[in-house]
């Protein structure tokens, strides 16, 4: 009975059952399916692995150069190359570097928030001696590096189309070596602390061909930049600080025909004769004011800029605060029929002072006011309709505003415009920009 429970009948034959057996392990595939992959991709004129490639950074690139000669060829694809960023990158070796950015040819080169060395004198000191062997370079972004080193670019990189170094740590620029650079479209420099000049901007008259020029902390500008700037015809953008200009500065500014944006900071720039001046220049539609000094008779040349359409302002608010919102407000409301864009910044130091005036105003036995929050003050009357169930009781001459009424107040005048309030801290009103404002 056993026996015949161990075998079963197979075409009439007995057959003796097997024991199950264990099932083994697959071998691992050692099949190169990548370069099949590969040569389909190629077929099909799409590169997948050039791709995921773009997203690496130099560091790692170089990592996967040296997996094999297939990906050693594929890293050294030009299009890798057009557009080198060092962010968070070392260079060991400048020789060796700009030697490979020649050889791929690559266009543009981004050294921001790349990795620098707690002594970096002889860093820059090799990046000054080979970087002009890079002579394919267009256009190149400067990170925190000395002034020698954006020298040593101006002299050694004369096909350069754009050059940004908005980091300089030394305090003095030697702007003469920018006469090199007859291509150049795009200019900006920046200092981390203040820059001055060994001597004036006149070489900037050799850049014929500039559009874009940003120079927002050079110490005393405009006493050195007034006339070479309207030689610059073909400007479309212009951002100047430290703005205390002679007064000729508005004829020169009338004759940027192709200006589109302009942005001031700091100073007294914002004079009446100088928007008059913007009010006769039709392509200009971006103005940014940042820390400017309102003067009398601001709102009534404001008022003349009907091409300005993104409007940008935060006044200095150092003295008589009251008066220069009352200029502000005046000037922007006359311009609803062309402003599509207005930002308006107001410090969070002016909020405070305007809040320690109220309660001074309580503590002398004026009535106690209601919590509307955080106010400005502005010069009687208010210009717009006045809302005085929101208003908060101040000085005879002083009507001391709600931002949330503000913001009702432009609404209702300014239908057709984006507004847009700003509390900002002081130290960061020069972040602040239209771009950010869409």
């Amino acid at each position: 009975m056993c026996e015949a429970r161990r075998t079963r009948v197979t075409n009439g034959a007995a057959v003796t059952a097997a024991s199950p057996r264990r099932r083994a392990r697959q071998r691992p595939d050692d099949t190169d399916h990548f370069t099949a992959f590969y040569n389909k991709a190629q077929e099909n004129n799409y590169n997948v692995v050039v791709q995921i490639f773009q997203y690496l950074g130099m560091r790692e690139l170089a990592q996967c150069a040296r997996v094999c000669r297939l990906w050693r060829t594929l890293a050294a694809t030009p299009a890798l190359w057009r557009h080198v960023r060092m962010k968070n990158s070392h260079v060991s070796d400048w020789a060796g570097l700009c030697a490979a950015l020649k050889r791929h040819g690559t266009k543009r080169l981004d050294l921001r928030k790349m990795l620098l060395p707690q002594n970096d004198t002889v860093f820059w000191e090799q990046f000054a001696q080979h970087i002009s062997v890079v002579d394919t370079l267009e256009r190149i972004e400067m990170c925190r590096c000395p002034a020698r080193a954006v020298e040593a670019v101006c002299r050694g990189l004369p096909g350069l189309r754009s050059l940004a170094a908005l980091a300089i740590r030394d305090a003095v620029l030697d702007p003469a070596p920018l006469a090199a650079l007859p291509l150049l479209h795009e200019l900006r420099l920046k200092s981390m602390a203040g820059l001055s000049l060994s001597q004036d901007l006149r070489h900037l008259a050799a850049l014929t061909q500039l559009t874009h020029l940003s120079l927002t902390s050079i110490k005393e500008l405009g006493w050195c930049a007034c006339d070479v700037i309207g030689s610059l015809p073909a400007l479309e953008s212009l951002e100047l600080g430290e703005c205390t200009f002679r007064a000729g500065f508005a004829s020169v500014l009338a004759r940027l025909a192709r200006l589109r944006r302009l942005r001031l900071e700091r100073g007294s720039a914002a004079a009446a004769d100088v928007l008059r001046a913007l009010a006769r220049l039709p392509l200009l539609t971006r103005l940014e004011l940042v820390n400017i000094d309102v003067k009398p008779g601001f709102d009534d040349a404001l008022a003349e800029c009907r091409n300005v359409q993104r409007l940008l302002i935060i006044p200095t608010y150092v003295s008589q605060s009251a008066t220069t919102n009352r200029q502000v407000l005046s000037g922007v409301l006359r311009l609803r029929e062309s402003l599509t864009h207005l930002m308006w910044g107001v410090t969070i130091e002016l909020l405070r002072v305007t809040e320690l005036f109220i309660d001074q105003c309580e503590q002398a036995g004026e009535p106690k006011r209601r919590d509307v929050g955080e106010c400005i003050p502005v010069l009687k009357p208010v210009p717009g309709c006045r809302l005085p169930d929101a208003a908060v009781a101040g000085p005879p001459q002083v009507e001391i505003l709600p931002l949330p009424t503000l913001q009702r107040l432009l609404s209702q005048q300014l239908p057709t415009t984006k507004l847009k309030l700003l509390r900002i801290p002081f130290h960061a009103t020069w972040r602040q920009s239209l771009a950010d404002f869409q």
